[in-house]
């Protein structure tokens, strides 16, 4: 996605969208859900720091010593494995302290790539789960990973983000959708939908 970008479904839903302009998965060894990105630009330059935007709009429900963050959707989110439930994102590492309660509207940046904490290289870690009306329950059993996580491209549709490394998963468009107004992009020519589909859905799950 792109900054400031905004995506409803026709029933007024948002979509979730991948937090940031390019995709290059690093690291997919974590025993849990997650995965890490490397920082870089659409033309795959390393940059320092990547700016991540909100894939949707909510509210940060948890805070912890890596700077890590879980931001849980206001409302229902549309995701690419046919669910519409409320959405949870959980990044590390950023340099940036984040603040319990700060809310974001999707598309507004709420986070950055770092290696704050227990990392060895810039990045951005990240892992998304749904949960039904908005669960009191955040972690699994294991208490590293987040409750009811899922698989990230079963949980972010990947609409104008540029794949540089997608990892060899089956990363998904959304076709269709309205953008809200006013906000910011009110022309046709603001969403090109460029569609990955034809090469992604032969990647294996």
């Amino acid at each position: 996605m792109r900054a400031g970008q905004r995506l409803l479904a026709q029933d007024g839903y948002e979509v979730c969208l991948f937090p940031c302009e390019a995709m290059y998965v690093t690291n997919v060894e974590h025993g849990v859900l997650a995965l890490d990105f490397g920082p870089r630009d659409t033309a795959g330059e390393r940059i320092s720091p990547m700016n991540c935007y909100a894939p949707f709009s909510g509210s940060v429900v948890y805070t912890g010593n890596d700077h890590n963050l879980i931001l849980e959707s206001d409302n229902l989110v549309h995701m690419p494995d046919g669910s519409l439930q409320y959405g949870r994102v959980l990044v590390a590492h950023s340099w940036i302290a984040p603040t319990l309660g700060q809310h974001f509207t999707q598309g507004q940046l709420f986070y950055k790539t770092g290696d704050y904490g227990q990392s060895t290289a810039e990045h951005l870690h990240m892992e998304i789960a749904r949960v039904p009306k908005k669960a009191t329950r955040k972690w699994n059993e294991s208490g590293i990973g987040l409750y009811n996580a899922i698989h990230m491209w079963n949980g972010m549709y990947v609409n104008d983000t540029t794949i540089l490394y997608d990892g060899d998963f089956n990363w998904h468009t959304y076709q269709g959708g309205v953008t809200p107004s006013p906000a910011g992009y009110g022309r046709k020519t603001d969403f090109p939908w460029i569609l990955y589909y034809n090469r992604l859905r032969r990647k294996r799950r």
